[in-house]
């Protein structure tokens, strides 16, 4: 196998592992001594480096990782910023639903409502946008309380949370 042929490999094994990969297993995986595996990463680390490659190859430990280039950072962000409107978990759309119909709510009352703790599903739906903190509650230690946010509703196609489908607890 030619330099090119092992660059092109290592390349593929490191973009499918995203994480970084042993040099050493990489060089047994593609049969040639870790030496000449170091030799040819350097020169394409140079080489991405003059190029400003979007790409780069960089060295953790005795490990090898492929990753963005620092310089190009604010592109990705701003070109994948819709993504982080991904599906919503189970945990987060009970979460979700219970603060839209008892708003202002805390997290202490929303886990008492779902019997299980939603630090996390609280914490990734503020990220998300879809709800925001209030305020807080004029009670003993003064937690945080919890709304929908105009993100909530344009998420859902609603002009305002008035529009939410009617509760029947007879069902529930």
């Amino acid at each position: 196998m030619n330099d090119d042929m092992i660059a092109g490999a290592l390349e593929s094994i490191l973009f499918m592992a995203g994480d970084a990969v042993e040099i050493s297993d990489i060089a047994a995986t593609l049969e040639i001594e870790t030496e000449q595996l170091e030799s040819i990463v350097e020169q394409m680390m140079e080489k991405r480096r003059r190029e400003r490659s979007g790409l780069h190859i960089i060295r953790v430990d005795s490990k090898l990782q492929m990753c963005t280039n620092q310089e190009y950072s604010h592109y990705i962000e701003a070109a994948l910023a819709p993504v982080k409107k991904s599906r919503l978990s189970q945990s987060m759309i009970e979460t979700l639903a219970i603060i839209a119909y008892k708003q202002p709510v805390t997290r202490f009352e929303i886990e008492q409502i779902r019997g299980v703790k939603s630090s996390y599903s609280v914490a990734a739906l503020v990220e998300k946008g879809l709800i925001l903190r209030a305020g807080r509650k004029k009670t003993l230690g003064n937690p945080v309380l919890y709304v929908t946010s105009d993100e909530f509703l344009r998420h859902f196609g609603l002009r305002s949370v008035d529009e939410l489908p009617e509760l029947n607890l007879s069902e529930a």
